[in-house]
């Protein structure tokens, strides 16, 4: 069954709705996650025993690993920090207030849609994502010819490496007192495939070929999504080319929203997030999401996600750059 639709919200709404979130503040409540990620029953490929199994960082052996068991029911997520929460040594962090959306971006969101023969498939993307300068659709969305929504966002980072981001991706999936750092009026779960990955590996190596099992409310609606990561050179990227281009990283990806599996992905539906390094020393980053139409793919996916990840980029680089500074004397880097 597909999403009910509605009514895309003006630039004037979007402002309106998150002043009351940062107003109401949501993060204090227990809201249980429902609607979009009902869609798609929640089902995983996770054998028992991984499931079943309490786990925890261990230090002697180098090992990032999960925090607790896999927990596939939606009603125990919940958005914001509770008491064991802010005993984390990172807890310090924690800040539910969110920055005004860059105008730059907003302009490219109330022109949405734009026309679809601005987007590439994401298995374009190798040769149009790594040109030199832009494309001209780097904020907004549009719709292709068989369905498959298609996002872009630009977001400031200045001083957020691609080292930075690699390593925040290694990081936070292992605890969803760490996600909720990034996105705290959006992000509710997050759980890692596989449980126990090796620790003195660098940090671009422990993020590829894991999968993520989260649940974060997009837009008005919370959704459990699965987020599978790649190579880069299984879409085709050569990253010998990257460095003479001021690319850092593209952190990329399968993403299936509705569900947590490890193998269910549609060969459509992919997100990437591209650091580059600007000629005055600071860095962007470029983002591109492909959601199929059965992928619930439709123009509110397209306008909700754009501003999440507008929000969770610019706020992101912020954190990981604090928490990646403080990982070189802590044992936050496992």
């Amino acid at each position: 069954m597909s999403p009910n639709p509605y009514r895309l919200r003006s630039n004037c709404q979007i402002r309106m709705k998150l002043s009351a979130i940062l107003l109401f503040g949501p993060w204090v409540t227990t809201a249980s996650l429902i609607k979009r990620g009902d869609l798609a029953p929640a089902a995983t490929t996770t054998d028992s025993a991984a499931v079943a199994s309490a786990t925890q960082i261990s230090a002697q052996n180098a090992t990032s690993t999960n925090l607790a068991p896999y927990n596939g029911n939606s009603s125990a997520y919940h958005l914001g920090y509770r008491s064991d929460d802010f005993q984390r040594p990172f807890a310090k962090y924690w800040n539910p207030t969110i920055a005004p959306l860059f105008d730059e971006f907003l302009n490219g969101l109330v022109a949405s849609p734009w026309a679809n023969a601005l987007a590439y498939t994401a298995h374009e993307a190798h040769d149009y994502f790594t040109r030199p300068g832009y494309d001209t659709l780097e904020n907004g969305f549009t719709i292709t010819e068989n369905g498959t929504v298609v996002i872009a966002v630009r977001s400031e980072i200045p001083q957020m490496t691609g080292e930075s981001f690699d390593w925040w991706f290694a990081w936070h999936q292992t605890e969803a007192a760490r996600y909720k750092l990034w996105n705290p009026v959006a992000h509710a779960y997050v759980w890692r495939l596989p449980e126990r990955v090796d620790a003195t590996r660098s940090y671009r190596d422990r993020w590829i070929n894991t999968t993520s099992y989260v649940a974060e409310y997009v837009g008005e609606e919370s959704s459990k999504i699965s987020i599978g990561f790649i190579q880069p050179e299984t879409l085709g990227f050569n990253q010998t080319s990257w460095a003479a281009l001021g690319i850092e990283t593209i952190v990329m990806g399968h993403i299936l929203i509705g569900k947590h599996t490890t193998s269910e992905w549609d060969g459509e539906s992919y997100l990437m997030h591209q650091v580059r390094r600007l000629p005055n020393g600071n860095r962007e980053m470029r983002s591109r999401f492909w959601v199929a139409k059965n992928n619930h793919g439709t123009a509110q996916i397209g306008h909700d996600l754009a501003v999440h990840c507008n929000i969770e980029m610019t706020r992101g680089s912020r954190t990981a750059l604090h928490l990646s500074g403080v990982v070189q004397a802590d044992i936050l880097h496992l």
